[in-house]
């Protein structure tokens, strides 16, 4: 009787049961950021785990579930935490836990959608200094929301391929201008002319063959 008597008072975050557990988590207030961080740490199932990042708002402890969690979804949901903190997809968060989240991330495939996707250009900004990848630079410029940090992204590409690739994929006209800027062979001039998909650079590159032709 003495044992079952101490079953019954067992706290429901230490049951045997992973289903009481799980429940129990649901049940955890959101704030309550240190309780849920110890779950997600200490818990012996995955499941009961990935419960707990999933309302989780600590970036560190997302980061080291994300880094270190033995289960790939767990991992995964951190990343997938870490990456809605940073673009502010939940209620009541704004830069400054958007920044935290960038700060601890360490998935390049993540910081470059933060980077493009992110409505802040302190945000973007602190995502793209991670990213040394040149095609994902060169993915950044054409495509970033915010027009500074697609500027930012094209000041870093060294790459002609890259360069020519902005100039002629990006939507935005600043950012198919500036690469235009930084293109000086005719072949090239001609090529953006011909197929750019913004028309203002076509029509810049089709300017500067013209002058070319009259000099």
């Amino acid at each position: 009787m003495a044992l079952l008597d101490r079953f019954k008072t067992q706290p429901r975050h230490k049951h045997p049961d992973p289903a009481v557990r799980l429940a129990f988590v649901e049940e955890i207030p959101i704030d309550d950021r240190e309780q849920l961080a110890a779950i997600a740490r200490d818990d012996e199932d995955a499941r009961v785990r990935r419960a707990a990042v999933a309302k989780l708002m600590d970036p560190p402890a997302l980061a080291e579930a994300a880094r270190a969690d033995r289960d790939e979804a767990v991992r995964n949901q951190a990343l997938e935490m870490l990456r809605d903190i940073a673009l502010e997809a939940f209620e009541g968060l704004g830069e400054r836990e958007a920044l935290a989240a960038v700060e601890v991330l360490g998935d390049a495939k993540t910081l470059a959608l933060v980077a493009k996707s992110s409505s802040r250009e302190a945000v973007g900004r602190a995502a793209l200094a991670s990213i040394e990848e040149v095609r994902v630079l060169g993915s950044i410029a054409r495509h970033a929301a915010v027009e500074a940090v697609r500027g930012a992204a094209l000041e870093r590409l060294q790459d002609h391929d890259e360069i020519l690739a902005v100039a002629m994929n990006s939507d935005f006209k600043d950012t198919a201008l500036a690469a235009l800027d930084r293109i000086s062979t005719r072949a090239d001039l001609e090529h953006v002319a011909a197929r750019a998909k913004n028309k203002s650079a076509a029509k810049r590159a089709r300017a500067s063959v013209r002058e070319m032709d009259e000099r």
